[in-house]
């Protein structure tokens, strides 16, 4: 049995735009790649909305909750031993109160990346793969969205798109695989940020097709 962890924000956890709620399980991209990876593989999803690569969340009542390179050990520790680690993350540091530069963003994600390996080789005897993902771009829509505020409009949208070739750069140089969110599915049209329920299942396709390519 082959296990994958699927460490990511919102878009993992399943949002629903529709209703703000969440989509249920067999909607959920990550219920998807199981399907379609069948019997010999186990999914286990981590999705955590607002969760970012590596910033604490000062709106929140716990600031630290949201913080992806703080909860990351747990979380592994949780599921290990782990064949396959897949990491999508990003987008919540475009907002505002977060953003340096995709540089930055990147640079986090292989941060969470090598601390994944650096933990689990003891542990189980064997470093994890890790998948880079990078998340969907931001919609033009984004100015008339409830977290036009949170991102600052149309001027996160530039780096949203840039964040691909960052993260593709950053699974080079760490010699992970890499995925593009963006080049698969598009935001709704209602908030600009999340899967569209179809982006869910096209996403979650790619994604098995992905794993089959590193795992076998």
């Amino acid at each position: 049995m082959k296990t994958i962890l699927c460490y990511g924000d919102s878009n993992t956890w399943g949002v629903d735009y529709t209703t703000g709620g969440r989509l249920p399980l067999e909607g959920r991209w990550t219920t998807v790649m199981q399907r379609e990876l069948g019997n010999g593989y186990h999914v286990a999803a981590e999705g955590l909305n607002g969760r970012t690569t590596a910033e604490d969340d000062p709106t929140d009542e716990y600031p630290e909750a949201k913080n992806g390179k703080k909860s990351l050990i747990p979380c592994l520790r949780t599921h290990f031993p782990l064949d396959l680690l897949v990491l999508m993350l990003g987008t919540n540091d475009l907002k505002t109160q977060h953003f340096t530069s995709v540089e930055q963003i990147a640079k986090n994600l292989g941060e969470l990346a090598e601390m994944a390996r650096k933990e689990l080789l003891p542990l189980q005897s064997y470093a994890p793969a890790v998948l880079l993902v990078a998340p969907i771009a931001l919609g033009e829509t984004i100015e008339t969205s409830s977290f036009c505020a949170a991102f600052g409009g149309k001027k996160a949208i530039a780096p949203s798109i840039a964040l691909s070739q960052a993260i593709r750069r950053e699974s080079e140089r760490l010699s992970c695989p890499f995925l593009n969110a963006a080049a698969i599915a598009k935001p709704n049209t209602a908030d600009a940020v999340h899967f569209t329920k179809e982006g869910q299942l096209l996403f979650g396709k790619a994604a098995a097709q992905k794993v089959r390519e590193i795992l076998g």
